[in-house]
């Protein structure tokens, strides 16, 4: 009977309507509303409690949240790009190397150390300013702009996931950054060997040039990036120290990011002297709609997934298949990365069910489980067709969804395959001395 579909089949099929839908040509935003939809009431979750999930996520505050910040990020990128910022950022690091490609990477990596969703739409303009004299397809500059945005999220203390992976785990997060920095060079290394290398002579080659004066101009045309870091660790000082005093006082759901992003935004407009004029212009720009939407239908998806318990029936499946453990701790973060598009999203919905089955004989054999389920997580993250990041960077590039996947496989499949080495290598104590 069709009733007796696994739930994970269900998934798959709608994940790949999705794409079908976007491939013929419909608004992306369009095909995952549809996706939520069809999946809800695949699973049974019945037309009142449907309708009750997709208007209590319509309205909740990560949505409402979500589409803010990715407002002012296309705001602000919008307002560096026209006075001409982008392109001073880009032509001062240009001035310390002389490889497209290094800038090209470099940019959505430096981007990549501020936990804003949607925040490859910062680096977008940089990387088309970074290939401008190159005839790269939009595919590839996506994924450039995608790969090395993410190289960071593995341990970065200031990312959502990495906090709510070291609460789970209960494990000091110096431990935990410890245990995951390598998968940072991994992931670097997997993107030159296989993104950056193809491009050859194309992107131009060159090497890295020591000039002060230049460096010191780059890191002026990023004020706008150190702001927003600035604020966001004095807002994490000023909670903390109110916190000794026995004041709580946080700000709710990574919320932390809104008060850098306007002061960024205030910066943006005093150093390049904007007008009103153009500051309502850029507020009212014809691309915030649809991305806004886009972001909308996203959090309407992954609240149907939650709402109906999807993530949890396809742990069930995997279990009562007799999967042995080893794979269970894989694959549901994986396949949570894969739903959820979002290191937070995969991190809450399977380390509660997976961390209990670690083994605690020591602290690296419980570490190199949790180092393997958080990368498999996260590379199911970067394969998501509903990954905010890889949306908004394949829609800024008039990209093709499906073949923007092409490129980052081997990339994908190097990290992977990396982990497994590694986590053999920590479950065998490797690393004890240090741990």
């Amino acid at each position: 009977m069709i009733t007796e579909i696994p739930v994970l089949a269900k998934t798959l099929v709608v994940f790949f309507m999705v794409l079908a839908l976007n491939k013929a040509r419909l608004k992306l935003s369009t095909c995952l509303f549809a996706g939520a939809v069809v999946l809800g009431a695949w699973v049974g979750m019945g037309m009142y409690p449907l309708a009750k999930s997709l208007a209590s996520n319509l309205v909740h505050f990560d949505t409402i949240k979500l589409a803010v910040v990715v407002g002012l990020i296309l705001v602000i990128s919008r307002l560096m790009k026209e006075s001409g910022q982008m392109d001073r950022i880009v032509s001062r690091f240009g001035d310390l190397t002389r490889d497209p490609r290094m800038v090209g990477a470099a940019m959505p990596a430096l981007i990549g150390l501020l936990p804003m969703p949607g925040g490859a739409l910062f680096s977008a303009p940089m990387v088309e300013t970074a290939f401008c004299h190159t005839t790269l397809s939009g595919e590839k500059k996506t994924i450039v702009n995608y790969w090395f945005r993410h190289i960071w999220e593995y341990w970065w203390p200031l990312y959502p996931g990495v906090v709510l992976a070291v609460g789970l785990l209960q494990v000091e997060i110096w431990q935990f950054m410890l245990v995951m920095m390598p998968m940072t060079g991994v992931t670097v290394l997997a993107g030159l060997f296989f993104i950056l290398r193809p491009m050859g002579k194309q992107a131009g080659t060159g090497g890295i040039v020591r000039n002060e004066k230049a460096l010191q101009a780059f890191i002026w045309e990023i004020m706008p990036i150190v702001v927003v870091v600035v604020v966001i660790a004095a807002v994490a000082a000023t909670t903390m120290t109110l916190r000794t005093m026995g004041i709580n006082a946080v700000l709710p759901g990574g919320s932390a990011i809104l008060p850098g992003l306007l002061a960024a935004m205030i910066w943006v407009v005093w150093v390049n002297r904007i007008s009103l004029r153009q500051l309502w212009k850029a507020l009212a720009g014809r691309e915030l709609l649809p991305m806004i939407l886009l972001v909308v239908s996203i959090m309407l998806f992954k609240g149907i997934m939650t709402d109906s318990h999807a993530v949890y029936h396809i742990r069930d499946e995997l279990v009562s298949y007799q999967f042995p453990l080893i794979w269970i701790v894989m694959l549901m973060p994986f396949l949570s990365g894969l739903v959820t598009g979002i290191a937070i999203g995969f991190v809450g919905t399977s380390f509660p069910l997976v961390i209990p089955l670690f083994p605690v004989t020591s602290p690296v054999e419980y570490l190199s489980y949790a180092c393997l389920a958080y990368t498999f997580g996260y590379m199911g993250m970067m394969l998501s067709p509903v990954h905010l990041c890889f949306l908004v960077t394949k829609d800024y590039f008039k990209a093709s969804l499906f073949h923007s996947y092409r490129p980052i496989a081997l990339p994908v499949i190097t990290v992977l395959v990396s982990a497994w080495l590694y986590f053999m290598l920590l479950k065998n104590g490797v690393a004890g001395l240090f741990l």
